[in-house]
């Protein structure tokens, strides 16, 4: 029986490998890859269909530069990108663009082997549109706009009120402005038991993981 072949881009190899041992099991012929460099050498030697490609391969070109290499090169393979954040801006990867056609699967969302194994066969049937989780907005982070969702993510890496007007360059007041505005869409009130602060950091890092820490 013709087996698909699917190889895996995870640096954390633990991951990769239960992932590996999933799709084998459901019927891939799967091979695992632990950074964008070995991953480019396996697509000539292992020759895909798929590429299940992480969004964050640490030292090195990240899941999106990989998927677009791959669109460059080997435009006739699937590229699928996982990853626990919510989108590329929590994933401090705001600038880049995930080509076309390209799924992108939120660990989040996809629990189960099962979810996993049809995500997969979806996209390389083409059917990518409702596999852009990234796109997904339906609960709270829906509702702000992309300056609200940007300061959020700020507080969520742990800056202060006065290091967020000075990385964006405007004044204090004006952040400020922006987090009571970001509270009001919550519906937290500074009355509140809980501190809005902290529900509003917990709404962001519920919908969209925790973010990664700005560099020194």
């Amino acid at each position: 029986m013709f087996q698909r072949r699917i190889l895996v881009v995870e640096d954390d190899e633990f991951t990769g490998s239960l992932i590996t041992t999933a799709l084998t099991s459901a019927g891939f012929q799967a091979q695992l890859a632990t950074s964008a460099l070995s991953a480019k050498r396996a697509l000539r030697e292992f020759d895909p269909d798929a590429v299940l490609v992480d969004i964050d391969l640490g030292i090195g070109p990240n899941g999106i530069e990989f998927v677009q290499l791959v669109r460059k090169i080997r435009p006739d393979i699937t590229p699928i990108l996982l990853s626990r954040h919510g989108d590329t801006v929590s994933a401090g990867m705001k600038d880049a663009r995930i080509p076309d056609g390209v799924a992108y699967l939120r660990k989040s969302i996809i629990k189960s082997t099962e979810s996993l194994v049809n995500a997969v066969q979806d996209a390389m049937r083409g059917r990518t549109e409702s596999l852009r989780h990234d796109r997904q907005r339906a609960g709270g982070l829906g509702m702000l706009t992309k300056t609200q969702r940007e300061i959020l993510q700020m507080m969520s890496q742990g800056l202060s009120n006065k290091e967020i007007a000075r990385q964006r360059g405007v004044t204090l007041s004006s952040v400020e402005q922006v987090i009571r505005s970001i509270f009001k869409v919550f519906g937290l009130s500074q009355d509140d038991l809980i501190s809005p602060r902290v529900e509003a950091v917990r709404i962001f890092v519920a919908e969209s993981g925790l973010p990664k820490r700005p560099s020194s």
